[in-house]
């Protein structure tokens, strides 16, 4: 929850392969949050795979981000 009230993060937290691509693809984060007790080391390896190999779209995602980063100051 601290790490987004960091200028220039945006992080998210997730327990599955197919979120940590989402939040990179659609909100272009930047940082990820695993939780330690819901999730096996085999799963979490496999969410950071997804999360890193994960691309953002830009387009229609790209205003979201900026009214993120506006609200940023």
């Amino acid at each position: 929850m601290a790490a987004n009230k960091v200028k220039g993060i945006r992080c998210g937290v997730c327990s599955d392969t197919f979120s940590a691509r989402m939040i990179r693809e659609h909100n272009d984060a930047n940082m990820l949050s695993l939780g330690a007790r819901v999730i096996g080391m085999g799963l979490a390896l496999e969410i950071v795979d997804a999360f890193l190999d994960a691309e953002f779209e830009g387009g229609r995602h790209g205003t979201r981000v900026d009214m993120i980063t506006a609200i940023e100051g």
